[in-house]
């Protein structure tokens, strides 16, 4: 079926209980910001491939919402169908919310599935539709997706303390005595990242995210886990009992919930927490909602998850010097292309020992491909590279020392000069603040005014978050910071926090700059007007100085670019050799 066949399929199942809206939001059952293939229905439904956005049918009309990270791809993609780009954040476009309330009429049906959707976003959906009736126990995709993915059983793995610097019995610990501080007889997670950062495991189920799709139920003397128990072997098994985890199939988290009895008090976080689940709470017992008590737990890294993020990106740093090098010989040859680089950096990380899978499809943008935000090179119609203008280079990986996300623009070829000048204000943002100090419970959306004060003076800016949280082996995306605006901003930081610093600038049909490291918060100084805290960088990569217009830059910002590609050179020239160190030295050239 082609996407206006399955439209039409659909809208016959609408038909049938007089559904006026179906709504298919981008989510699994846990809520994940990346999903199996298996839970892809927006993009099955519409054949938008993003990561994020919201389809909404009705019976004459159906539409995609999406971020400005997306915009460009989203408008390709939909351009062949009878679906309409819905522009999130544009005032020329309605919300969902506002459509919903112009489209369906006052006692209407709006429909969708309550077990890929969110209580939050319930919540929000239901206090905009007034009389409008909402029904939660629809699935039209399983219907309709015949060829549907399956899940996988791929076994999960412990991760150890060498690696995590605190057992699960610790963390489980912790976590019961903020229950007991707050007052909650038990404890709802269904974030699998959280899970698997609680107990110390990894899985494979979710592409760049090795997670597990699981449930947890924690009381304060018992812990249950409702897992898919093929993917458990007999050495997992063992080490969940010794922590006294008590196993259950997936879907028995249902009956866990149903059999808590009435008055006690549960905590769930309603942003990762599905309708379905909800619903199967006894309604005698009384709900807490907040961010998820491990959300915050696992934001904070251990001393030993600092120690070996540094090491991670030595290594990813060695590894990106090596790819940077092939590349610019191979633009030279007019044989090399965007999706050929990124399979070529792929092999490159996968030869080191404690690879795990990349963090994030690679995005290799070259000219104009850069200015789409979340542009992935496909096997077929990748631009070739060559030795004119800038490539962009977005990626990450995931190794046993931790996770990484780095970004590059490298100048192949001559620049003009509005390149030169994008360049060098997205790199003035970018050392804003590395060179900050700041109060301590300083949020994110004060951070970043700080971060785009030399764009915003020139008149320009970009409009996805500065910053994100990291995991550990984890999510690429993390919370609950953020560095922007929008959810998560209101959010202190703290140290030992991680966070990208990543500030950009497109122009459409000419060229996108991204400049990206990580940090760690760490305290900068103390003294009678309160505690300084400051970003630590932990990314060690060249950044390339060819396309700066120096003019541009003041006296620190010089100082801070040359101490740190001297840095760079000094932490990574012990593991290279050859034409790379020789690349390597060449890079790091002074200012």
């Amino acid at each position: 079926m082609n996407i206006d066949q399955r439209l039409e399929n659909l809208r016959k199942l609408m038909a049938d209980r007089k559904i006026d809206a179906y709504i298919i939001p981008t989510s699994d059952p846990h809520q994940s910001e990346y999903l199996p293939d298996h839970y892809k229905e927006r993009q099955f439904i519409s054949g938008f491939t993003g990561s994020a956005g919201t389809a909404v049918i009705t019976p004459n009309e159906a539409k995609v919402w999406t971020d400005s990270r997306y915009f460009l791809q989203a408008a390709k993609e939909l351009s062949s169908s009878e679906f309409e780009l819905m522009k999130m954040g544009d005032e020329d476009y309605p919300t969902v919310e506002e459509y919903l309330e112009e489209n369906v009429n006052e006692f209407g049906k709006i429909a969708f599935n309550g077990n890929l959707f969110s209580v939050k976003e319930y919540k929000k959906l239901s206090e905009s539709m007034g009389s409008r009736t909402l029904v939660s126990d629809i699935d039209y995709i399983s219907n309709l997706w015949k060829d549907r993915p399956e899940l996988r059983k791929d076994k999960v793995w412990v991760l150890g303390e060498e690696y995590t610097g605190e057992s699960a019995e610790s963390k489980l610990n912790r976590v019961r005595e903020q229950m007991d501080k707050n007052g909650y007889d038990y404890y709802f997670i269904g974030a699998v990242e959280d899970i698997c950062w609680l107990l110390n495991i990894r899985g494979n189920d979710i592409d760049y995210n090795p997670v597990v799709l699981s449930y947890m139920l924690i009381s304060k003397d018992r812990a249950y886990l409702c897992i898919d128990q093929d993917k458990l072997d007999g050495e997992v098994k063992e080490y969940l009992d010794n922590n006294k985890i008590k196993l259950h199939s997936y879907d028995y988290i249902f009956t866990l919930l149903k059999d808590i009895p009435g008055k006690n008090r549960i905590f769930l976080d309603p942003a990762r927490t599905n309708v379905a689940i909800y619903d199967a709470i006894n309604s005698n017992v009384k709900v807490s909602t907040g961010t998820n008590i491990t959300t915050n737990m696992k934001a904070i890294k251990s001393e030993k998850e600092i120690e070996n993020t540094k090491q991670a990106y030595i290594i990813d740093g060695v590894t990106l010097v090596k790819f940077f090098n092939w590349l610019e010989v191979g633009a030279t040859t007019g044989t090399l292309n965007e999706y050929v680089a990124s399979k070529k950096l792929h092999e490159l990380r996968a030869e080191n020992e404690s690879f795990v899978e990349e963090s994030f499809e690679s995005i290799i943008g070259f000219k104009d491909n850069a200015a789409i935000v979340h542009y992935a090179p496909a096997n077929v119609g990748s631009k070739t590279i060559t030795t004119e203008g800038m490539i962009l280079i977005d990626s990450g990986a995931h190794y046993k020392e931790g996770t990484t996300d780095i970004t590059r623009t490298i100048a192949l070829g001559n620049t003009s000069q509005a390149e030169k000048d994008d360049y060098t204000l997205v790199l003035k943002s970018h050392i804003a603040l590395f060179l900050a100090k700041f109060k301590e419970k300083t949020t994110g959306a004060r951070l970043d005014a700080i971060a785009k004060y030399p764009l915003w003076q020139a008149g320009k800016d970009f409009f996805h978050g500065t910053g994100h949280g990291v995991g550990y082996l984890l999510t690429v995306h993390e919370g609950p910071q953020r560095l922007g605006m929008g959810p998560g901003s209101e959010i202190e930081f703290k140290e030992h926090m991680f966070t990208s610093v990543e500030p950009g600038l497109y122009i459409t049909d000419s060229h996108g700059i991204r400049i990206e490291n990580q940090a760690v918060v760490q305290k900068a100084l103390e003294n009678e007007f309160g505690k300084f805290l400051e970003f630590e960088n932990l990314t060690f990569v060249p950044i390339d100085t060819r396309p700066i217009n120096v003019d541009m830059l003041t006296n620190d910002e010089i100082n801070w670019i040359n101490d740190y590609n001297k840095k760079c050179q000094e932490v990574l020239a012990p593991h290279l050799e050859g034409a790379d160190l020789e690349y390597l030295k060449e890079s790091c050239r002074q200012i």
